[in-house]
């Protein structure tokens, strides 16, 4: 496929370079730290993929030799699907990718990470350890909790075999988070709790308000000029307009 130039044998001497960047679930991060800590080189740059920050940012200041320098990082993009075969050389191009150093940070290391995310056509954004993982619990990982409670609900349901031959194209891409990898997401919300019962909390009670306007509705023969299918109308049109606006800042 050409995406290797060389496969080591080992990760001490995978830990050589000049940067390495430890793409892993978030709990085998550690670990790898251990493990690779004595081959690093003076000066080299040590930088992640993980989905969260502050407590890899910690491992780091624990298990890092003083002689490197840690940055880490978060590339915004990512597939349900995992694996070689299904790599694409353009995943991160035009994507956020979020360079977290710790406080005193040698700024040329931070540099070399901003630029090995320009280099992968990201758009690096600089931000803290504990911002992100409040950030990412809300834009990332609460979209993968909910895809997965509603795969729970409909998918995994006894009654779904008889209505899965009318299921559309609305399911599949509402559910398809919950089609990624498990141990991945069981890692970040282990290291993301509270910030993810926070954001679970904020869905619920939204849930909440929505379950409320739909049992207010009055029946279709009496819903032209009632107040309950007004309030029905302006939820979906505010909720249209606002994330219509969001994907032409993105744009």
């Amino acid at each position: 496929m050409g995406a290797v130039d060389d496969a080591l044998a080992s990760l001490v001497d995978a830990a050589t370079g000049e940067i390495v960047v430890l793409a892993l679930p978030v709990l085998a991060v550690r670990s790898i730290m251990e493990a690779i800590g004595p081959a690093l080189q003076p000066g080299c740059v040590v930088t992640d993929a993980a989905s969260t920050k502050v407590d890899v940012e910690r491992w780091a200041a624990a298990l890092l030799p003083a002689h490197v320098q840690w940055v880490g990082g978060h590339p915004m993009a990512g597939k349900e699907t995992a694996g070689l075969e299904h790599a694409e050389a353009t995943l991160f191009r035009g994507r956020p990718w979020c360079v977290v150093p710790p406080d005193g940070a040698d700024p040329r290391a931070v540099e070399r990470v901003h630029q090995l995310a320009l280099d992968t056509g990201a758009h690096p954004i600089e931000i803290d350890a504990q911002g992100h993982d409040r950030a990412v619990a809300a834009v990332s990982h609460l979209p993968f909790m909910a895809a997965a409670a509603l795969a729970r609900t409909v998918i995994d349901a006894e009654s779904f075999e008889a209505i899965a031959r009318i299921a559309g194209t609305g399911l599949r891409d509402m559910t398809r988070l919950a089609s990624g990898d498990p141990t991945m997401h069981r890692d970040i919300v282990l290291t993301n709790r509270d910030n993810v019962v926070r954001s679970l909390e904020d869905y619920l009670s939204v849930l909440q308000d929505a379950l409320a306007i739909v049992r207010a509705l009055p029946t279709p023969e009496e819903a032209e000029g009632s107040a309950a299918t007004e309030a029905l109308g302006d939820y979906f049109a505010r909720l249209k307009a606002t994330r219509d606006a969001w994907l032409d800042q993105r744009c």
